[in-house]
């Protein structure tokens, strides 16, 4: 299993700060995570809009993607996962 998809779905329903692979960082609501053996789906959403996060497993990236109007947009690599403290 990715570790940090396994870090969201352990999170999951509780807020998170996820780190794209160009240190942008985003306060994510997620609303499903789910494992089908290696590979890895999730739904949530920042400020507003929706985000899909895939991965196929430990070797390959968590990538993420963000919904326009014209349809799913590449956001970028997940390289870090923190929960949000209340």
């Amino acid at each position: 299993m990715h570790t940090l998809a396994k870090r969201i779905h352990n999170i999951t329903p509780r807020p998170m700060v996820l780190t794209f692979d160009d240190e942008t960082t985003r306060r994510m609501e997620i609303s499903s995570a789910e494992f089908f053996q290696e590979a890895f789906q999730a739904e949530g959403e920042s400020d507003g809009t929706r985000y899909r996060f895939v991965s196929d497993g430990d070797d390959d990236p968590l990538v993420a993607a963000r919904e326009t109007d014209d349809g799913w947009e590449p956001v970028g690599e997940v390289v870090a996962v923190e929960r949000v403290e209340s």
